[in-house]
C-alpha cells in the first residue's frame, strides 16, 4: 500500500480498502478510505471574486529563470476564511505579471 500512496502524482486521490480478514459485503459500510495529501508552498499570484472577501486564490512559482508560472488555484473559500485574508492580501509590485 505504501507504493500506491506515492501516486498522488499521476493522479490517484486515495485508496480503498478492507480488511484482509473481512469479507465483501454489498451494501454494507465497512472499507476504509485513505486520502493522499500533498503540500507545497507557492505565490498567491491573483484571486477570484470581490477585493474584500476573495473566492479561490490564484497561485503560482518562480521558475529557474526567475519568471511566474501559474500552478494551480484553491478550493472555493468559505466566507469568513476569504474575508480573514482579505487583509493579508496586498497589490503587486510593478512588473508582476
Amino acid at each position: 500500500m505504501r507504493e500506491w500512496l506515492t501516486w498522488a502524482s499521476v493522479g490517484m486521490e486515495d485508496v480503498v480498502f478492507k480488511r484482509l480478514d473481512e469479507p465483501y459485503r454489498p451494501a454494507v459500510r465497512g472499507w476504509q478510505k485513505y486520502k493522499t495529501r500533498e503540500t507545497t508552498e507557492a505565490v498567491v499570484g491573483a484571486f477570484s471574486g470581490p477585493a474584500a472577501a476573495p473566492r479561490t486564490l490564484l497561485l503560482g512559482r518562480y521558475d529557474d529563470e526567475g519568471r511566474f508560472q501559474y500552478i494551480g488555484r484553491t478550493t472555493t473559500l468559505a466566507g469568513a476564511t476569504g474575508t480573514a485574508l482579505a487583509g493579508q492580501l496586498h497589490r503587486s509590485r510593478r512588473g508582476h505579471p
